[in-house]
């Protein structure tokens, strides 16, 4: 786990780790059509994508209700951006879409 020297904090994901992560929503997205037969945008992909690989997290209303709120992936460090990253390359390889490094 990458952790600041100086405070202690966990390292937050990188602006490269960023770009990469959304120009292969971008390439699902041109390339993919979905279970409905559909194309859908990098965006649907993203929102699909998280949801499968990271999850919700649930906070319960005073009156019982759950809300549930899709995982960001600003708030994962470098690690785990690596670990969803890895997830959704292979997703990705899978449909015969990759990157080019």
């Amino acid at each position: 786990m990458s952790v600041c020297p100086t405070c202690g904090q966990r390292k937050r994901r990188s602006l490269p780790q960023n770009a990469r992560l959304h120009t292969i929503f971008t390439r699902i997205a041109e390339s993919v059509k979905a279970k409905d037969g559909e194309y859908h945008s990098a965006m649907w992909w993203k929102v699909m994508l998280k949801s499968h690989f990271l999850g919700f997290v649930e906070f319960r209303k005073p009156d019982g209700a759950v809300i549930q709120v899709l995982i960001s992936t600003a708030d994962l460090d470098v690690e785990a951006l690596n670990k969803f990253m890895t997830q959704v390359e292979v997703f990705a390889a899978q449909r015969g879409v990759y990157l080019d490094d």
